[in-house]
């Protein structure tokens, strides 16, 4: 018997996936002015299965062979981050109704700032409402005494208590108000024991307040006064070392408070420090120069900066003071002399420095960092000024209000 062989031609079937690339670019902008762009590119490399079937048949037997050939699939993602810092700027905001300085300036607890007294001319009682929301003054409750170089607390309930400075016919003051935020009004309340101007006024962890030193007619006090909240009276307390006035006063974190410089026939440099406990004042280590009109910022590290002053000469030095060891170090220079500015403890712990006097009035700013102990300009305010106030928003924007540079000047700005 013949055998008969039948051969059927191979057959190959390729099959082909196709290639994707997909590219997904995301764009966020935050709030601090920084742009992050990242790009995210996918590419799906091709795979091809080639299958090949081979059908040889006989009578006796039949063969298939299968042969798969694949690529695996590989994704590969690369992500390119860009990050551009822009200089944060001064932005200019409504126009105060009343040009004025030597005033004062609180953040209230409903986010609002409050600026009253000072001098355009003559002293001022006059009252105004910042609304950070819509940028826009409003007229609030006017004082009782006009007054300007005054001292103003904001108390543990919310009310702002403004106390002494001078009034429009020079007398010097002992009347001391409150202002309310939910009526806008103020009320008198109990007057000082010695009437002062160019004083202090802290609120001390037990929600008492310190008023310390001033002037008063023809000589420098060193007298001090607690007021009451609860009583809302005046009662003395221990008396400084040393009279002064135009020195600062800071309520360092273990509760003492801590007063530096000011003036008394020469500049000082002498420092003290005040118990609230015993009601004691005791010296501690003197500044390394004296200085007054200077300003004192206490860190989130604790320790107290002291920037600028005026001496014989408008001062750009700066010193801190350790409370741990009671003693000053000195820190780098700020770029510009300066006294009668602003130094404000930022949320992100920096300070920051605006305007002042030094050879002339100051529109520049700059930055102290805790941390590098180092001093960066940034941009300048739009206007000059000293004698004017700056107060942190809850949103942590800086308002710096009004102030004086060769005219009294109602403009406001925001940083």
């Amino acid at each position: 018997m013949s055998e008969t062989t039948t051969i059927l031609p191979s057959t190959t079937t390729s099959v082909l996936t196709t290639t994707t690339i997909t590219t997904t670019t995301t764009t966020t902008a935050t709030a601090s002015l920084t742009t992050t762009t990242a790009t995210t590119t996918t590419t799906t490399i091709t795979t091809t299965t080639a299958v090949t079937v081979s059908t040889t048949a006989t009578t006796t037997s039949t063969t298939i062979t299968t042969t798969t050939t694949e690529v695996t699939s590989l994704t590969t993602t690369t992500t390119t981050t860009t990050t551009t810092t822009q200089q944060l700027e001064w932005i200019n905001t409504g126009s105060m109704i009343q040009a004025r300085t030597g005033h004062i300036a609180f953040v209230l607890e409903n986010g609002k700032v409050l600026v009253t007294g000072g001098q355009s001319g003559d002293r001022l009682n006059s009252t105004e409402l910042y609304d950070p929301s819509i940028g826009m003054w409003t007229s609030t409750g006017s004082m009782i005494d006009a007054r300007s170089d005054f001292a103003a607390s904001i108390l543990t309930n919310g009310k702002v208590l403004v106390t002494g400075g001078h009034n429009a016919d020079g007398d010097y003051l002992n009347s001391t108000e409150l202002y309310d935020s939910t009526t806008g009004m103020w009320t008198a309340t109990g007057d000082l024991n010695n009437a002062r101007f160019d004083h202090t006024a802290s609120v001390l962890t037990n929600g008492r307040v310190l008023v310390t030193g001033g002037y008063y007619y023809d000589h420098r006090i060193n007298s001090s006064e607690l007021y009451d909240p609860v009583t809302e009276m005046w009662t003395t307390t221990g008396s400084l070392n040393d009279a002064r006035s135009g020195h600062t006063a800071s309520v360092l974190t273990n509760g003492n408070v801590l007063v530096t410089g000011g003036y008394n026939h020469n500049q000082l440099k002498s420092v003290e420090l005040y118990d609230p406990v015993t009601e004691i004042w005791t010296t501690t280590d003197s500044m390394i120069d004296a200085r007054e009109y200077h300003r004192a910022s206490v860190l989130t590290n604790g320790k107290v900066l002291v920037t600028g002053g005026l001496n014989a000469h408008a001062l750009k030095n700066c010193i801190l003071y350790d409370p741990s060891t009671e003693t000053w170090t000195n820190t780098t220079d700020m770029h510009h002399v300066r006294w009668g500015h602003t130094a404000s403890v930022l949320t992100n712990g920096q300070v920051l420095v605006t305007g002042g006097s030094g050879s002339s009035y100051l529109n520049n700013a700059e930055l102290y960092d805790p941390l590098t102990a180092t001093w960066t300009t940034i941009a300048h305010m739009n206007h000059a000024r000293s004698g004017h106030t700056a107060s942190i928003l809850t949103n942590g924007r800086v308002l710096v209000t009004a102030g004086f540079n060769g005219l009294t000047i109602n403009s406001a700005e925001l940083y």
